[in-house]
């Protein structure tokens, strides 16, 4: 005698709540789903006997998402309630990481326990993966400090409105060599200005209203313009804000 068995049809669906602030997202969702499996015994005798038994399930799935700089976590907790037919109600877990080396490209790392799949004919298995991970969104791999580590007064910053939606950026940094500008203007990419006539600038397109900026003075610390306001941005750090006319 041998026997087969197959999954024929399913229904299912997603129900839950999703909350994010900055780079943080938490989800609570619930999958129930319910489908059928039949099961063929064959006889020695090419007698043909086929059992067909409903199955339902339900997967609650508890999810983390988090991110700082360069650094991502993602962890998650699985309950499944097994209400109808042969599935085993049962929890699991996974967590997992990226470290994102370039804007594009990260190194990605997780471990956990797979629920088996009914529908799919896969087992619970353990399982640990390391991959590159490759994105066309744009990951921030250079944090910026909390606080300035450098005196006040050594950089200041005014945004001159050209027309057009372009406005030129001047900071005025007495002895510097090299003066780098980074923030909402750039994209947060470091942009090196140009020294003309004693001070540093930069045409810019910027539209009208506050932007966020850091300066950076001879390859030192990212600060806030001495001049500028100084507000929290989403990261723990602090940046200067700036009013484009």
């Amino acid at each position: 005698m041998r026997t087969e068995r197959r999954t024929y049809g399913a229904a299912t669906g997603d129900f839950g709540v999703w909350a994010r602030r900055g780079e943080h997202r938490v989800s609570i969702v619930a999958a129930p789903v319910r489908t059928s499996t039949i099961t063929t015994f064959v006889f020695s005798d090419e007698t043909v006997l086929r059992l067909r038994e409903p199955v339902g399930y339900t997967d609650f799935t508890l999810a983390a998402h988090g991110g700082w700089g360069a650094f991502q976590l993602d962890a998650a907790a699985v309950l499944r309630d097994g209400w109808q037919g042969n599935v085993r109600s049962a929890a699991t877990a996974s967590v997992g990481g990226a470290w994102w080396m370039t804007p594009h490209i990260g190194l990605a790392a997780a471990v956990g326990r797979q629920l088996s799949d009914p529908m799919r004919g896969t087992a619970r298995a353990r399982y640990a993966t390391v991959a590159l991970r490759l994105s066309a969104e744009r990951h921030r791999v250079e944090r910026r400090p909390a606080e300035p580590r450098v005196a006040a007064g050594e950089a200041s910053l005014v945004a001159v409105p050209g027309g057009g939606g372009r406005a030129t950026i001047r900071v005025h940094a007495p002895g510097a060599r090299r003066v780098e500008i980074m923030g909402d203007l750039t994209g947060w990419e470091p942009m090196e200005l140009d020294q003309r006539d004693g001070r540093w600038e930069r045409r810019l397109t910027a539209a009208s209203g506050p932007h966020h900026v850091l300066v950076r003075i001879d390859g030192g610390a990212w600060m806030p313009p001495s001049n500028l306001p100084r507000i929290d941005d989403e990261y723990g750090g602090r940046v200067g804000l700036v009013i484009v006319p």
